[in-house]
């Protein structure tokens, strides 16, 4: 047969295929080797291959193909370059000589097939061309065989394959074929499956024992700070994707993808005192598929030792004694002070530029905060100040030793003739009135769960649902309320997942508000397990919650079965009074 510079080219190097998928999903290959015979009668049969690419064609049923779409044929699903009734074993022919090959299409019965190019509805002449004397890479395209216009204008359902012949093409002695159904006109067809011969693997299973171990980047965080906490993840043998689950206590925070061995979660330290903190790293089973050896390595789950990050009470600094601020500790400052903006403004050395300091206001002595020197200054709202003199003072945040400082005069912003009136206010007796109730979105209405990892077989993608705020401020009625959470089922074009699919652990960003009584969350919906609806918190009548902003950690687990793709759901978040 001829051969193009394409195909002649490809027989030099070796071929990778491969499958990408985006998510969750599996792809067809065939099992194993065509089995002889075929229940249509075949001899065997081929497989379908790209005959520019030298990628898989095959495997789908439901593929639609095109009359002038360049297709090869090969033996094997796995090896395209695999001959068709290769010597000395002739598995289509066994022992009797044949003199011809042929493509062909022909009617679905024995005799058509047997009766050659006399029968056959379509043909054309083909070899046994191979090293091993086989028929190789037979061209299947359609529009490759002499007469089959006739066949694309009625259309219809034919066998389809490759026949050895003697007497000129006339008595067939074997033939491989299958089903081809051609829509009329058009010319588009496709291509039954192949029966295939399952092959027989010994299953080779090992488990791996994991070590888990944690750490925190601090053993004291300011309340409200933040900590990163780090786990490892070791075993004798290298590790797969997977996650490692983050506890605070036995609540869980989520998990994190294992990356290079290791995997890290930000977590925000609530509680003065003891907070303690563990890692879990989840079982993972990966299976190889190839055979004869199909091999199952089980990384068994393991868990850390807990940890802790003690809460530290935010301190306010010790401002230094007014003695302190004299002649020799003034260094040159100046301050000035902004009637209408109510700032003071400190102007030091320019050397003290980039230098974060500590600020205090004195007559009564007044910690302002944090400030760093910018363009020679540090400006700083002294409102809660009286009317009066008073000193401006910067500290070394480290020694609190005195860098600077300046007196300013509060005052009005000008003088003016005065007098003194007297002022009544009539104060009524007013029944107190219910505040706000709202709930608000605070962060975008997409979210995307990445994180791929393979847990026990199953595709599994995570991420953050966003932060939202609920705001509760009826001091009056408290009725209570609560935050009803539904999840519609996920879909990619007619591809569906159910919702329990969604595992959802809710978590507390803030909660604020005098008087006010912090709601109770849910407890967290486990991916595979979820049942919606389901409330993500809920606060008790008599009582009211001020301001409470949350998140929540999301875990997708897709079923083993599910086509590779993005799917898309609807989480609906409803608050309800009570």
């Amino acid at each position: 047969m001829k051969l193009n510079t394409k195909l002649r080219a490809a027989f030099a190097g070796a071929l990778t295929l491969g499958l990408l998928a985006s998510g969750a999903g599996s792809a067809f290959a065939a099992p194993g080797d065509a089995l002889n015979p075929q229940s249509n009668g075949s001899k065997g049969s081929f497989f379908l291959w790209d005959a520019n690419t030298f990628d898989s064609s095959d495997g789908n049923p439901a593929r639609v193909y095109t009359r002038s779409e360049a297709l090869v044929g090969s033996a094997k699903s796995t090896d395209f370059l695999t001959e068709i009734n290769p010597s000395a074993t002739r598995p289509v022919t066994g022992a009797t000589p044949f003199t011809e090959v042929y493509r062909f299409i022909s009617l679905k019965t024995a005799a058509d097939v047997a009766g050659g190019i006399n029968t056959w509805k379509a043909f054309s002449i083909d070899s046994a061309a191979g090293a091993n004397g086989g028929t190789l890479l037979p061209d299947m395209t359609l529009d490759a065989f002499d007469g089959v216009d006739t066949l694309i204008g009625t259309g219809g359902s034919f066998w389809y394959g490759v026949a050895y012949t003697i007497n000129n093409g006339v008595t067939t002695i074997g033939a491989v074929y299958r089903e081809i159904t051609i829509t009329a006109g058009s010319g588009n067809y496709t291509v039954g499956p192949v029966e295939t011969e399952t092959p027989i693997c010994t299953p080779v299973n090992t488990d791996f024992t994991t070590t888990t171990s944690l750490v925190a980047d601090k053993t004291e965080v300011d309340q409200g700070g933040p900590a990163v906490l780090t786990a490892s993840v070791s075993a004798s043998k290298a590790l797969p994707s997977s996650n490692v689950e983050f506890f605070q206590g036995t609540t869980s925070l989520g998990s994190v993808g294992l990356a290079s061995g290791s995997a890290a979660k930000t977590v925000i330290v609530g509680a003065v005192g003891a907070n303690t903190y563990s890692a879990k790293y989840v079982e993972n089973v990966v299976e190889t598929a190839a055979c004869p050896a199909k091999t199952t390595d089980t990384f068994k789950a393991s868990a850390s030792t807990d940890i802790t990050v003690i809460g530290k009470a935010p301190t306010v600094p010790n401002g230094p004694n007014e003695i302190a601020l004299n002649a020799a500790t003034a260094n040159g400052a100046t301050a000035t002070y902004d009637a209408v903006t109510h700032k003071a403004t400190l102007t030091v050395n320019a050397s003290n530029n980039g230098k974060t300091v500590n600020v205090f206001g004195y007559s009564t002595p007044t910690y302002f905060g944090k400030q760093t020197v910018a363009s020679d200054k540090i400006s700083v709202d002294v409102s809660v100040l009286s009317l009066a003199t008073h000193k401006l003072a910067i500290t070394d945040i480290a020694t609190g030793d005195v860098i600077a400082w300046a007196s300013f005069d509060k005052t009005d912003i000008a003088t003016k003739p005065t007098f003194g009136k007297t002022i009544n206010a009539d104060v009524a007796a007013l029944d107190p009135v219910d505040g706000e109730f709202s709930l608000t979105n605070l962060s975008g209405d997409t979210v995307n769960l990445t994180n791929p990892a393979l847990v026990n077989g199953a595709s599994v993608v995570s991420g953050e649902l966003g932060n939202f705020k609920v705001t509760d401020l009826r001091q009056v009625s408290t009725p209570g309320w609560s935050l009803k959470t539904d999840v519609a089922q996920f879909a990619k074009g007619t591809d569906t997942i159910a919702a329990s699919a969604l595992g959802i652990a809710p978590t507390v960003v803030s909660q604020a508000g005098t008087g006010a009584t912090a709601p109770t969350l849910g407890a967290a919906q486990v991916s595979g397990s979820a049942s919606y609806p389901w409330n993500f918190a809920e606060l008790a009548g008599s009582k009211f919650s001020g301001v409470s902003t949350y998140n929540a950690d999301l875990v997708f687990t897709a079923p083993a079965a599910a086509p590779a793709g993005t799917y898309t759901s609807t989480l609906t978040l409803t608050l309800i009074s009570n």
